[in-house]
């Protein structure tokens, strides 16, 4: 199974922090987001990573270029990265087997390992997609810009509602999703109606009841949008480093 990587944006909110780069590349700690990223790859023995750029692509191709890894990386440039996030996702259909399930991640989200292998063992067997949830709502970060999902009473596998401007909710989306091949189908009748997200395609799953949550627990995640997530992610390096104790993971 391999690993969507979508490092396409421009990363406007960040751009005081991150100035001409691609904010894929910013530090924390002694390694940068996307290092952090395919680490947590290695560690859950991904397949391989399809890596989506647009803004600034040349940079960050240059940068994976210079890694020491033998994880197979793959990279295609979305032409179209001002638009929707579920574009860049299209993107990379391309390196996705016909019928194969694949895994999605934001590339300014932050986050440990043993969440990426909970999302990875989630079962699809009846859902389209599976998206990591944290019901910890009163301990995020930056709640307001969060993605609000809504669940099904006490099943915390269903669910009902997804949106940013949700005023009753659950939990928040964590920026990582397993989907079954299908997916790319919602996907494709979203950016022909107008509406290119990942949420757009997500949420045409909720009336089926197709779209799946699973619950990370008390495992850290961090979406790292603003110089004050930055700052705050920075702080936390002693908890990061203590993830990656093998230098083997690198």
């Amino acid at each position: 199974m391999k690993l969507v990587i979508i490092a396409a944006g421009q990363g406007s909110r960040l751009r005081s922090a991150a100035g001409q780069i691609n904010k894929t590349i910013l530090e924390i700690g002694d390694r940068s987001l996307m290092e952090y990223l395919l680490a947590n790859a290695r560690i859950c023995a991904v397949e391989g990573c399809v890596v989506v750029t647009g803004y600034h692509s040349q940079a960050i191709e240059e940068f994976l270029d210079g890694l020491d890894t033998d994880l197979q990386i793959e990279t295609v440039h979305n032409p179209h990265w001002r638009q929707p996030n579920g574009i860049s996702v299209l993107a990379a259909r391309p390196f996705i087997g016909a019928g194969e399930d694949f895994l999605v991640t934001m590339s300014d989200h932050l986050y440990e390992p043993a969440l990426l292998r909970a999302v990875l063992n989630s079962q699809l067997e009846d859902t389209i997609a599976n998206v990591a949830l944290d019901f910890n709502i009163d301990a995020i970060f930056d709640i307001d810009d969060g993605m609000k999902v809504a669940v099904d009473g006490d099943n915390r596998q269903t669910i009902t509602a997804m949106s940013k401007t949700l005023q009753r909710y659950d939990a928040i989306d964590c920026g990582v999703f397993k989907c079954g091949y299908e997916f790319f189908n919602y996907l494709d009748q979203a950016a022909a109606a107008g509406r290119g997200s990942l949420a757009d395609a997500c949420n045409a799953l909720i009336p089926s009841r197709q779209l799946g949550g699973v619950d990370v627990g008390s495992r850290f995640w961090l979406d790292i949008d603003t110089p004050a997530a930055l700052e705050h992610g920075r702080r936390q390096t002693d908890h990061i480093s203590s993830w990656y104790a093998d230098k083997n993971d690198w």
